[in-house]
């Protein structure tokens, strides 16, 4: 009787923070993408939108991996009702001509720890793109499974000069803030 040993070629090398290559969804209920308006460090208004698809593309190219997220723009609820209504009306997102807010990596950035990721993309309120990055803490990953949480943030004069987004007068601000919690499998 002889022996036969298998040699398997090596996988290819890919990120120590990143699933398998393939393309992963968040299902709904399991991706939470959120707006708040912060005056230094108090957050003066919190609002959260209905995610209505959220992909994550891994490839073997760490430079050709993105993710994107897009909520529908109606769906956005606040701490505060009425700010509510002036967000989703003409002067803030316009809701009924600009029905998505949509997030789209321009690529994906590993550094040197596995629990951290940076993903700079475009933000893209009343289809006008403000540059935002969000700085990912990688809090659950297997070969088929990466669960994120993702915050960024955009100075509100540099949000007000890329697009006609406008926050009520009741509302003081100095930056915008973005949260991703997303469990893509």
């Amino acid at each position: 009787m002889t022996t036969e040993t298998l040699v398997l070629p090596p996988r290819p090398s890919r990120p120590a923070a990143l699933p398998d290559p393939g393309t992963y969804r968040a299902r709904p209920g399991r991706c939470v993408f959120e707006i708040c308006a912060a005056l230094g460090p108090l957050t003066t208004l919190r609002g959260r939108f209905a995610v209505l698809d959220s992909r994550l593309v891994v490839d073997a190219d760490e430079s050709r991996t993105h993710l994107t997220v897009e909520a529908s723009a109606a769906s956005l609820r606040t701490t505060r009702p009425l700010a509510t209504r002036h967000l989703t009306g003409r002067r803030g997102l316009a809701a009924r001509h600009h029905r998505s807010v949509r997030f789209e990596s321009t690529g994906l950035e590993t550094g040197g720890s596995p629990e951290r990721l940076s993903i700079p993309g475009m933000l893209y309120l009343r289809d006008a793109p403000v540059p935002v990055t969000l700085s990912t803490r990688v809090v659950g990953r297997g070969h088929a499974r990466l669960l994120v949480l993702g915050r960024g943030e955009v100075h509100y004069s540099a949000l007000r000069a890329a697009c006609d987004v406008r926050l009520p007068w009741s509302v003081p601000t100095g930056r915008v803030r973005l949260l991703l919690a997303a469990d893509f499998r």
